[in-house]
């Protein structure tokens, strides 16, 4: 924090004497005066603390001067700007006494005394609370028997209209804070809204992704049965066809027998072991599929 200026021996001028009765009888508690007059009252308090601050500031280190007095007698009675080295560690040490140490090194810039910078902040602070007393006093109608009750009323009006304003910004303020929370939730709601839709698209789609599936794996059961289908048909005719090579050839067995002449011939004997052998191993096979 970089301290206030110091007053170098000019002060603010005097005030005239405030009349409070002509104060209440003019337009002051009509007009943007009383605001002006509120704001330089506000600079002028601001101020006022730090001063205060200041002259805190120069009595630690005036009790400081008088500490490191009391240790050497030889350095007693007024000190010079070069023996203020001698103050400063004991300040710069502790970082709560920073202000302390700006006041000091201020001091020691101007090479002023200790004795006459306090008296010059002494009178300054007296000087601003003249001012504060002085800029007081149009605030303090309210409780001036000798001011009309007219004035006071418009000062009562005036207090009320501050009072209104200060409970309005307060309720636009908590209306501004329930709109936000209403805005919030609703865009919370909205959010939640989104995410159940999302997943229940995300449930359908997989439900539907399921089900072209099991679609799929019956049209490929469907064709692979009637795959199958066919081809035991086709192995089926086969049978009909050797089981029926096998009826002639008995009949011809049977001719044979009866003209009493040899089944088959070397050549006929060999295609009929090969036909025997086909048919046999078709007919086995046939069962095995039927079964």
């Amino acid at each position: 924090m970089i301290p206030p200026p110091f007053f170098a021996g000019t002060f603010p001028p005097q005030f005239p004497a405030w009349n409070p009765i002509q104060s209440a009888t003019s337009s002051f508690w009509q007009s943007e005066d009383v605001h002006r007059h509120l704001r330089k009252l506000r600079e002028t308090i601001d101020l006022a603390k730090a001063m205060k601050k200041e002259l805190e500031a120069l009595f630690l280190i005036k009790r400081s001067q008088n500490q490191n007095a009391e240790e050497a007698p030889s350095s007693a009675g007024e000190h010079s700007p070069s023996s203020y080295d001698s103050i400063l560690p004991d300040f710069s040490q502790c970082p709560e006494n920073e202000y302390v140490v700006q006041i000091f090194k201020l001091i020691e810039a101007k090479r002023a005394s200790l004795d006459v910078q306090t008296s010059m902040s002494i009178e300054a602070v007296n000087s601003l609370a003249s001012t504060i007393k002085y800029q007081l006093l149009p605030l303090d109608i309210i409780n001036n028997p000798a001011v009309p009750w007219e004035s006071r009323s418009e000062a009562l009006r005036f207090s009320n209209k501050l009072q209104k304003c200060k409970r309005n910004k307060l309720w636009r303020k908590r209306k501004r804070k329930r709109v936000a929370e209403q805005v919030r939730k609703l865009q919370e709601d909205h959010q939640k809204a989104d995410r159940d839709a999302d997943e229940w698209r995300a449930r359908e789609i997989a439900k539907d992704v399921a089900m072209h599936k099991v679609q799929h794996m019956k049209e490929i059961a469907k064709l692979k049965a009637k795959e199958e289908r066919k081809r035991l048909e086709s192995e089926l005719e086969l049978l009909l066809v050797v089981e029926k090579l096998q009826e002639l050839r008995s009949i011809r067995v049977q001719k044979l027998k009866k003209q009493g002449k040899p089944f088959f011939s070397s050549k006929e004997l060999y295609g009929f072991l090969q036909t025997e052998y086909l048919s046999n191993t078709l007919f086995d096979l046939g069962s095995v599929r039927l079964r």
